[in-house]
């Protein structure tokens, strides 16, 4: 009966005509989680978007976590861990008992198996994978090497401030070695961890489903079905809520808030982000190659007016691209004034006075964008007043389009954003704008020894309060080059039903849906 009702339950989702009294969304078994895109990709080693994230998150497990509500890291697959002196080798004690999905054993070997697949050269292409796109932040491995079947030591090529926050992020996920040998490049279709929901089906732009692992070393999950479903539009999705269709959503659009609060079957669950907007400036085209054009389009925007029309007031403004809720943020940097005719002389004078320019706004709601057209419309008319003339290019989030055009460097100017993947000013001032980042995350396409240096030294450096003063003379640096313009710091937001419980936002974005369920 349970599997008949869960059927429904699917059929409903797929046809959007799901009504507030259908039986199946109250027995409790199945949550509905609904997004604004689909996955890519669910090889935590392939992948580099929040949906994809989101989704290998419940599927797998890595060494060490990041708390519930924190980013110190704790245990996982790992019980314990030592560094030498000098911070160059980690050992990690292994969990003992632990199967993937598949019923292979987790041990040192499959550790070793996943790194040597991450790190090393042409290992992940002998996979069919490519190269992976967060690859470069575990270089810094010069071996992983098995110490009996429970315990696995780290060299390193030098010691290194960010490595274990590393290893809790998703592109450390452990993945069962027998399902990537014998899924190959469909791997991605097909994951195979040791997390609490195991993966059940695909089915693309629609929904991905997963079912509980009642044997999971952290304690079986309070759903027995998690539903992860693509509503693309924020309205439709914030309706389907209301309808009792789905139980959870994100992407909640800033106006839609007082509607959430007033609707007593809904809860509205807002926490302090780590996450930023920005607009990253092509360095590579000229004259988008020139600091000055840059700091013109900086003062081109009005960004105030920005939260006010796009962002309804929700969020707030600042000069560096690195949110105020990370420590090392500069306090000191100020904003470039909002300047029109000042902006509009400089663009004249490097000849974009009525140049059409590609302006790359993403068709699907962010966590960092919530309303992406909006603010692409705000972003138009001020850049029109600076003299420019901006064609806006939105193509398919779906399937990587958006971000592979980034990477093809297709634009002048791109709306993007970023979440924090282990609360460290590194995963930001590194992951972006080290000129290693091109063209994976540094879509500016940022070049600057100067910079590299710091937070290079920033790295290794073992006080945190010299790493934090690395860190905000990097700021200066880029205040002084702007090759991304920062627009806005928001809180995070999710929408449930009113009967969704275990259910918290996690200040780094997180995504953890092992103990939420649906009460009575």
């Amino acid at each position: 009966m349970k599997r008949a009702i869960c059927g429904a339950v699917l059929a409903v989702l797929a046809a959007g005509c799901g009504k507030p009294g259908d039986p199946g969304l109250k027995g409790g078994d199945t949550l509905i989680y609904a997004r604004g895109a689909d996955s890519k990709k669910l090889d935590p080693q392939a992948i580099e978007d929040g949906e994809s994230v989101n989704v290998v998150t419940q599927v797998f497990d890595t060494l060490v976590a990041f708390e519930a509500k924190g980013t110190k890291v704790e245990p996982a697959l790992a019980l314990s861990w030592t560094a030498s002196p000098d911070g160059r080798v980690w050992e990690f004690k292994l969990r003992q008992g632990v199967r993937f999905h598949d019923g292979s054993p987790f041990d040192a070997a499959a550790v070793v198996a996943n790194f040597t697949r991450l790190v090393q050269a042409g290992a992940a292409n002998r996979y069919g994978m490519g190269e992976p796109p967060y690859g470069f932040l575990y270089t810094i491995i010069e071996k992983v090497e098995a110490k009996g079947a429970d315990a696995v030591a780290f060299t390193l090529t030098a010691a290194n401030a960010t490595f274990l926050t590393n290893l809790a992020m998703f592109p450390a996920c452990i993945s069962s070695p027998a399902a990537i040998e014998k899924w190959k490049q469909d791997y991605g279709q097909h994951p195979v961890g040791t997390g609490p929901f195991k993966f059940v089906s695909w089915e693309p732009n629609q929904k991905i489903v997963l079912e509980a692992n009642p044997e999971y070393w952290g304690g079986a999950p309070k759903s027995k079905r998690l539903i992860f479903a693509v509503i693309a539009d924020n309205a439709v999705r914030l309706q389907r809520l209301k309808a009792g269709e789905i139980h959870i959503m994100d992407g909640v659009s800033p106006s839609d808030l007082g509607n959430i609060r007033s609707d007593g079957n809904l809860k509205l669950l807002q926490a302090p982000g780590m996450n930023f907007s920005y607009l990253a400036i092509n360095n590579d085209k000229p004259p988008f190659d020139r600091p000055e054009v840059r700091q013109a389009i900086a003062r081109a925007i009005d960004k105030q007016e920005l939260i006010k029309l796009a962002y309804s007031g929700v969020g707030q403004t600042g000069p560096n691209p690195l949110p105020p809720t990370i420590w090392g943020y500069n306090e000191s940097i100020a904003e470039y004034t909002y300047d029109p005719e000042g902006a509009k002389k400089v663009l004249a004078e490097a000849g974009l006075a009525g140049k059409e320019i590609a302006l790359y706004v993403m068709p699907n709601p962010r966590g960092y964008v919530p309303d992406p057209a909006n603010v692409g419309a705000v972003l138009k008319q001020r850049l029109e007043a600076a003299g420019l003339k901006p064609r806006i290019m939105s193509p398919a989030w779906e399937g990587g389009v958006y971000l592979k055009e980034l990477k093809e460097g297709k634009h002048d100017i791109a709306l993007i954003g970023w979440m924090t993947d282990n609360g460290d000013p590194d995963n930001f001032l590194f992951t972006l704008l080290h000129s290693s980042g091109i063209p994976e995350q540094n879509h500016a396409r940022y070049r600057s020894k100067e910079y590299d240096t710091l937070v290079e030294q920033a790295q290794i450096a073992p006080d945190p309060a010299k790493r934090a003063e690395l860190y905000r003379k990097a700021q200066e640096v880029l205040r002084r080059d702007t090759p991304v313009v920062p627009l806005a710091y928001l809180p995070n937001l999710a929408a449930t039903r009113a009967n969704v419980a275990g259910y918290e936002l996690h200040p780094m974005g997180l995504v953890r849906l092992k103990d939420a369920h649906l009460g009575p």
